[in-house]
């Protein structure tokens, strides 16, 4: 869990006739991350393709072809369709799909041609539409120049002061002008259209009326749209009619190509093959015996090296490239792996580093429920995150449904036993004049109920609401200063642990150790000015402030000495870093303060005045905290992923892995049987 998976890299030597099969073997273990082969191995050429890839990829481009006119993208599919049955019907059932769609895609085709050229003509006539001249007028002259287009300004008044001979027509308010000049005064004229923005437009094709040529244009596009819908909907008949087995059908094929061209990531001679591959530690017997029991005894496999997680950097260290490459695969379970997707965010995790996946499901979804900490939003998220656990396929949905699901829990459990809030409004009285609270309501309402302050366990009593987001900003900001000091601990433990596990226990004293007893120091140094400053207390000089200093100096030290002076640097950075945690208070306390404003424009002002003004007040209060809940999806959810990317992640995270890719079929639209 705390490391990717364990790697070893493995080379499978057979025969030419054992290749078939090989492959299918290594598609169907779902466990063999190829290596792609190097053509420049002495006495060895790439493999080439399966015999079956040219016929595979011939029966893809016709069917895709189909598919194209048949308008067939992406889609559900009622019953998935056996890859037995497009073996045996396909060559048949393509024909026929040919010779079913081909006259009609080609009429809707010639359709949409003509419609495309007649809304062009239309375009050209449109300004013409607005001139009181038909087109043949335009043209035909030897002594008279023509100028026809659109003007900024009626350019008439200009015209008269300083031409002789000229004719002018205008558009309805002089946006189009058609003038007719004498040649010897024609650059004048353009000189004075210029200056009232004039541009100059083709005259189109055609004799007769603008107006009439597009009315003519505009019946025979209703009567090209009314073949077009028709057209169309045979076609929409024939997709839903045969959408299911395309699809199927052009996932089978492509698997088919995409297994005949395996090969060619392989090393060849005459008459074997080379593979080169890595797979994890843990299936390699599984990997043997699976290929000597599917294959026969004749094919070999030997073990070229368990990858270490000192590898790759030592290549590093040497200025190499690592030539290996080692592919990362996550080894976390069902309800940790669905943050993964909020790694490759960033980046895939090296070989030889920590997988922070783990740390992200426990930390993110905590701060995204203490930044919401409202039992009411804390509900809606998590039935809309499990809503969306259940409907949606994509990483990204899954992802934020994830988010949503988790951190509804969590915002449920902070709204209820810490905060004691739901919808903005504490459960019981609080104290603090002016709070508007669940009891206070109902018994504006008429419903005498009091909520407690808290549950009675016998042995124990659990607090209903401890703190008031508004009312207890000291002790919050207390609060979320202490869990950035936390976090940022467990940074450098990890980073700590990613530099002994490559280096040895001394880089990571003087790399990570040194930032760790940075970080106590200063926690002790400023606890005295905390405890000033937020709960109040007298400065006290003792053992904890002085110790404090003694371990930031020697931090410091360690610090410098594997960093350089650039350490001294950094000491603001990781200040500013701990008081980035603030937010975790400041988001809370914006969404309280707008759920107080909301609920006191409802509850206080309007509702009061009964009759209408309570369909009002209810307007107000639904449309607020709906406003309010989006607000708290973006903010907490961006605040906290920023937490876990910026302060945390710069403490150990390196990343620039390759994602484990092993060899596997996965069907959407088709089953094996």
């Amino acid at each position: 869990m705390l490391l990717p998976e364990s790697m070893t890299k493995i080379l499978i030597v057979g025969s030419k006739e054992q290749l078939e099969r090989t492959i299918e073997l290594l598609y169907d273990m779902e466990s063999v991350h190829l290596v792609d082969f190097s053509s420049e191995e002495e006495g060895m050429s790439l493999g080439a393709p399966l015999k079956q890839a040219s016929s595979a990829s011939q029966k893809l481009l016709k069917l895709r072809a189909v598919e194209k006119d048949l308008e067939i993208e992406e889609g559900s599919v009622e019953e998935k369709v056996t890859a037995e049955r497009i073996r045996k019907e396909f060559d048949e059932a393509l024909t026929a799909l040919q010779i079913e769609t081909a006259g009609v895609a080609d009429s809707k085709n010639k359709i949409q041609q003509r419609l495309s050229e007649l809304d062009s003509k239309k375009k050209e006539l449109e300004l013409f539409r607005g001139l009181p001249l038909d087109l043949d007028l335009y043209k035909g002259y030897e002594s008279i120049t023509v100028f026809v287009g659109p003007v900024r300004a009626d350019p008439e008044g200009v015209l008269r002061e300083s031409l002789e001979n000229f004719e002018l027509f205008k558009s309805a308010g002089a946006k189009h002008v058609a003038l007719f000049v004498d040649n010897k005064e024609a650059t004048e004229a353009q000189r004075l259209l210029v200056q009232n923005g004039y541009s100059e437009v083709a005259i189109p094709e055609g004799e007769g009326n603008p107006e009439d040529i597009i009315n003519t244009i505009e019946k025979e596009e209703a009567q090209l749209n009314e073949k077009l819908e028709e057209v169309s909907g045979v076609l929409e008949k024939l997709r839903d009619k045969h959408i299911s087995f395309v699809l199927a059908a052009d996932e089978e094929l492509s698997i088919e190509v995409e297994k005949a061209e395996t090969p060619l990531r392989f090393g060849a001679t005459e008459h074997a093959f080379v593979i080169d591959a890595w797979v994890p530690t843990k299936k390699v017997k599984f990997i043997e015996k699976s290929l000597n029991d599917g294959v026969g005894g004749d094919i070999h496999l030997e073990i070229l090296k368990e990858q270490d997680r000192k590898g790759e950097e030592e290549a590093e260290h040497k200025g190499e490239e690592d030539p290996d490459n080692v592919p990362v695969d996550f080894d976390n379970g069902k309800t940790v792996s669905r943050f993964q997707f909020l790694i490759e965010l960033v980046s895939m995790p090296k070989y030889n580093e920590a997988d922070p996946t783990w740390l992200v499901s426990i930390f993110f979804p905590l701060f995204f429920g203490f930044m919401v900490g409202d039992v009411a939003y804390g509900l809606s998220f998590l039935i809309l995150g499990w809503l969306g656990l259940k409907k949606c396929t994509t990483p990204e949905w899954r992802t934020i449904s994830t988010m949503l699901f988790y951190g509804g829990i969590w915002a449920t459990i902070i709204g209820l036993f810490f905060f004691g809030e739901a919808l903005g409004m504490h459960f019981a009285p609080t104290g603090h004049e002016g709070d508007i609270t669940w009891t206070a309501l109902f018994h504006q309402m008429g419903i005498e109920f009091e909520f407690p302050h808290h549950i009675d366990l016998g042995f124990t009593a659990i607090p209903l609401g401890i703190y008031s987001k508004l009312h207890d900003v000291k002790i919050l900001l207390y609060i979320s200063l202490w869990i950035g000091v936390a976090h940022l601990f467990v940074g450098f433990v990890m980073g700590a642990a990613n530099v002994a596990m490559r280096h040895g226990a001394k880089e990571a004293l003087f790399e990570k150790g040194s930032w760790m007893l940075i970080l106590i120091g200063g926690v002790m140094f400023g606890l005295e000015m905390i405890n000033i400053l937020i709960l109040g207390q007298d400065f006290v000089l003792g053992p904890i402030f002085i110790g404090g200093i003694a371990l930031i100096i020697v931090g410091t030290i360690l610090a410098v000495k594997a960093e350089g002076g650039a350490a001294i640097l950094e000491l603001p950075e990781l200040m500013s870093n701990i008081f980035s945690y603030t937010r975790l208070t400041a988001i809370g306390m914006s969404k309280a303060g707008m759920a107080l404003a909301f609920n006191t424009i409802a509850i206080v002002l309007i509702a009061p005045g009964g009759g209408i003004m309570i369909v009002f007040a209810l307007l107000i209060f639904i449309i607020g905290h709906l406003m309010i809940f989006i607000l708290a999806i973006l903010s907490a959810g961006l605040h906290g992923i920023r937490l876990q990317y910026v302060e945390f992640f710069t403490k150990f995270f390196e990343g620039g892995g390759s994602k484990f890719n092993p060899l596997k079929i996965v069907r959407k639209y088709t089953t094996e049987v």
